[in-house]
């Protein structure tokens, strides 16, 4: 459950508007419907009579109420406690990242920063929330760093890209690959040339990865059937180095594998979308220590290093 839901089921029991409490959330409304309908999953409960206008509250909805405005009014008081105890400590960096950056990427990172600044720390966070909650994180005062794929398929906002800091540090491709066995088993032309569905390996709905490969999965969903699901791309890696399906993943991360013949590229480039490696900050200065993470990320970009160049 998160936070933004409770103020968005508040929004909406006040105005009676799906479309006024979007505005007010400064969400799309389909967006805004899709928190409120997950809001409502999770407690197990319908919380709005939507046969109405304006939207009434169930009365589930109405003992919910006033228990989700004191859940956010303590949540709330806590952070700013926390904000408190973080303003005391400013030699510890938070990052919030992906699963697979958190593997590959930053453990370099950390080595070289901690060379550099003794006195500091770096927090790793890795996350497999849904996109917004990255940059929701950044603005909440939870997280000072955010390190993420960034690709032509996931956009933000430009109230919220007009508050960040953004610094491209590398790229990297979603590539399709296949174990020996199961590659050699697929026709020549594997994906247009399948007389039965391909057996994939999926992330879960909603998690960034999933964003950068839907559109390819959409556009050939006759030709798969999904087989396994994971959030994280190591978990889907270690299931395809077993055969048991196709599965689309970092390069980066596969490199080793792919290099060892444990995978195989599938062909196709128009299947591998490129991604960008890109970290972002709020531009109001935060910390000696969060500068100086930002200066040797900066450096990286300068040096002109890949993203698995050895520091």
């Amino acid at each position: 459950m998160e936070l933004k839901w409770l103020d968005d089921f508040v929004a909406l029991a006040r105005t009676g508007s799906f479309s006024r409490a979007a505005d007010e959330r400064n969400v799309t409304q389909p967006a805004y419907s899709r928190r409120i309908r997950s809001l409502e999953y999770w407690l197990g409960v319908t919380l709005f009579d939507r046969s109405s206008f304006p939207v009434q509250l169930t009365t589930a909805g109405e003992e919910f109420l006033p228990r989700a405005q004191a859940l956010i009014a303590d949540i709330n008081l806590s952070r700013q406690d926390l904000r408190l105890m973080h303003a005391r400590s400013q030699t510890a960096v938070r990052i919030v990242t992906l699963h697979t950056l958190a593997l590959s990427l930053l453990p370099r990172i950390a080595a070289r920063f901690a060379r550099l600044h003794p006195e500091g720390s770096l927090s790793i966070l890795p996350s497999i929330q849904d996109i917004e909650a990255y940059f929701d994180s950044l603005q909440a005062g939870l997280s000072d760093v955010v390190l993420s794929y960034e690709s032509a398929m996931v956009k933000l906002d430009a109230a919220t890209l007009s508050q960040l800091s953004v610094l491209r540090i590398g790229r990297d491709q979603m590539i399709p690959v296949a174990s020996p066995a199961l590659a050699a088993a697929l026709p020549e032309n594997w994906l247009e040339g399948a007389k039965e569905p391909i057996p994939i390996l999926s992330y879960t709905s909603f998690s960034f990865s999933e964003k950068i490969v839907a559109p390819i999965l959409y556009r050939y969903s006759g030709k798969f059937r999904t087989v396994f699901e994971s959030p994280l791309s190591e978990s889907l890696r270690r299931v395809a180095l077993h055969g048991t399906g196709v599965a689309w993943l970092p390069a980066e991360l596969v490199a080793t594998d792919l290099a060892a013949g444990a995978l195989v590229r599938l062909p196709g480039e128009h299947l591998a979308p490129e991604v960008m490696i890109t970290a972002y900050r709020l531009k109001a200065p935060r910390g000696p220590m969060i500068e100086a993470l930002w200066s040797l990320l900066e450096e990286r970009v300068k040096l002109g290093e890949a993203p698995g160049a050895k520091d």
